[in-house]
């Protein structure tokens, strides 16, 4: 019920972007969801939109996001309350922002997927692996590829070396194809 309501909010606002009802109900909707995700991209959309005149909503808004952002999120969007409206292109914007855009500068994987999405899919792959679920295995190991998802990768082998099991090759290929690819960027 309540992604519906973040995305019936977000028509609207793609409507009238300064339409401060909306920005307001789609933030608290978007705290019914799991993840900072959501209310970070709703945050950073309200604070696209409204300026340094506005930075009593702006407070307001961070004060009730203030609990599910990370610290550094809560930081960043601390120091823009009385600043002028953030860019349309900003590395606060999340997948789930639709009036401001995530910026280049941030990694792939960020761009991708969440880290509630890494944390996961690296929990459903331990249990994969610990069911002998191949196809399951691949999917993940073809996702980490795919998206650069160095932290899944990395949460689920860690999990696994502890655990005491035996990687197959084709973990230790992942692994090393992540490592060149963090090398050349």
């Amino acid at each position: 019920m309540a992604r519906l309501a973040v995305r019936r909010h977000a028509r609207h606002l793609l409507r009238d972007p300064t339409d401060v009802g909306s920005h307001m109900a789609r933030l608290h909707a978007s705290l019914e969801l799991a993840g900072a995700e959501p209310v970070q991209g709703a945050l950073a959309d309200l604070f696209s939109c409204f300026g340094a005149h506005d930075a009593p909503l702006k407070r307001t808004a961070l004060q009730l996001s203030q609990g599910r952002l990370s610290a550094h999120a809560a930081r960043w969007f601390e120091a823009q309350v009385a600043q002028a409206a953030l860019p349309a292109i900003n590395p606060l914007a999340t997948r789930w922002s639709v009036l401001a855009h995530p910026s280049a500068d941030i990694s792939t994987r960020a761009r991708r997927c969440s880290v509630d999405d890494s944390r996961m899919l690296a929990g459903q792959a331990v249990l994969a692996f610990r069911a002998a679920d191949k196809p399951a295995q691949n999917e993940f190991l073809h996702h980490c590829v795919t998206c650069h998802d160095n932290l899944a990768f990395m949460l689920a082998r860690r999990a696994l070396l502890k655990s005491g099991a035996a990687l197959p090759g084709d973990w230790e290929a992942v692994s090393l194809q992540l490592e060149q690819t963090r090398e050349l960027t």
